[in-house]
């Protein structure tokens, strides 16, 4: 049997992990970056990410020879598409570098081979953009010179092998023989099912998945400040509806991040404006928590001009280094833009501030440097780290700081 090499372009939280796994797998793999710096850490068998054992399986893979990265693509029978795909400034599908990479692969397509589109992306990318972007350099057709399909990815930071190895796929073809090609390939390391379809139910199937979480989060957000104006307490309302046998209602939040849940509905907003107006009302719900909280902590910053405020947390759920699209990081900058006191800064899982935050009234410091200098820590975001110092007098959660309990609140 003839050995398989792919090449993964895009050596990201979903990329690199994807690479490492096939070349587990025993398939020649060549991450693709544009990223010099992310090229050399892997070639050295370093990695640029923090995720569980992914270190372990990049190094061993790159020891065995069958993972290496590059910044130019190579011929290869398996072409996995991982690159970002964000939104643009008026909330549409930014597919800049989705084409990009259809335009790469085209450099070096063959017939017989098979392109895999993992990126989230709005329906019919892979038959609408994809498709003609290959065909229009190589004259080649998915339809019937090679194999096109889209499998979204599933898996959430801190999990990401785990899942990657053990959860469910849907895949789906641009034809049905693209769809059992692609099966054929992620049956050599997926142990959950495999669920076929075609290409554009599979890239709506993703979009549905986090709109689902995303409205299901606003719901509990805005339950959460209809029960503070009636001074109700929002978590015992909740546990307690929770024990009806069909009631799961999410805990409130300060926002949602992340790299799917706050981009992938207005996919769909974006593609059925007329049609997806609950979709729409609670991601606009979701996306002003971060203003809202940022208004409390600066009435209680305001309340006691002369004391040292730390906010702990950055990215965009507890234990990951992940802080794509995190209301913590919205919150920040709000409050470095309105306050000109100094406010220092506490994440365990980076070493310096994102570039966004390299101002100059935010200091980053380790959590023993916050709780010495700081009058007060406002915990943003739960990270392990935080527990063995929150029964802290001085330390609050952002959950439980209410406007009306500012001036109780003592140093």
């Amino acid at each position: 049997m003839k050995e398989l090499s792919a090449n993964v372009i895009g050596l990201g939280y979903i990329g690199l992990p994807t690479a490492a796994t096939l070349a587990n797998a025993n398939i020649d793999v060549t991450g693709i970056d544009i990223n010099q710096n992310i090229v050399d850490t892997i070639n050295q068998g370093n990695i640029h990410i923090t995720e569980h054992g992914l270190d372990i399986l990049v190094r061993a893979a790159v020891q065995r020879k069958r993972l290496k990265a590059s910044t130019t693509i190579q011929m290869a029978d398996i072409h996995i598409i991982a690159v970002p795909t964000p939104i643009t400034k008026d909330k549409k599908a930014d597919l800049s570098y989705v084409k990009e990479a259809a335009k790469t692969i085209a450099s070096v397509i063959k017939p017989g081979d098979l392109v895999i589109l993992e990126s989230t992306v709005p329906p019919a990318t892979c038959t609408n953009i994809v498709g003609p972007i290959i065909k229009e350099i190589t004259a080649l057709d998915h339809k019937q010179d090679y194999y096109l399909a889209h499998c979204p990815e599933r898996v959430i930071p801190g999990k990401i092998l785990n899942e990657l190895i053990n959860n469910d796929r849907i895949i789906g073809g641009t034809t049905p023989e693209a769809t059992h090609k692609t099966a054929e390939l992620y049956k050599l390391f997926v142990k959950g099912k495999l669920l076929l379809t075609d290409a554009s139910t599979a890239e709506m199937c993703k979009l549905m998945e986090n709109t689902y979480r995303d409205v299901n989060i606003a719901l509990a957000n805005e339950l959460a400040d209809i029960a503070e104006d009636i001074d109700i307490d929002i978590t015992e309302a909740i546990k307690l509806a929770n024990h009806h046998p069909r009631v799961n209602i999410h805990s409130p939040s300060i926002g949602v991040g992340g790299h799917c849940i706050p981009v992938d509905p207005w996919f769909i907003v974006d593609n059925a404006a007329e049609k997806s107006v609950l979709i729409r009302t609670a991601r606009e719900i979701n996306d002003a928590r971060p203003n809202l909280f940022a208004t409390k902590i600066l009435d209680y910053a305001r309340a006691y001009p002369n004391k040292q405020l730390a906010l702990l947390g950055l990215s965009y759920k507890a234990d990951v280094d992940d802080l794509r699209e995190s209301p913590a990081i919205e919150i920040v900058l709000d409050l470095a833009k309105r306050l000109k006191t100094n406010l220092l800064i506490v994440e365990p899982n980076i070493s310096k501030l994102p570039k966004e935050l390299e101002l100059t009234n935010l200091e980053l410091v380790d959590l023993f440097t916050a709780i010495k200098k700081a009058d007060k820590l406002i915990i943003l975001v739960p990270h392990s780290d935080f527990k063995s110092v929150s029964k802290n007098d001085s330390i609050v959660n952002i959950m439980d700081l209410e406007p009306e309990q500012e001036k109780e609140l003592s140093f």
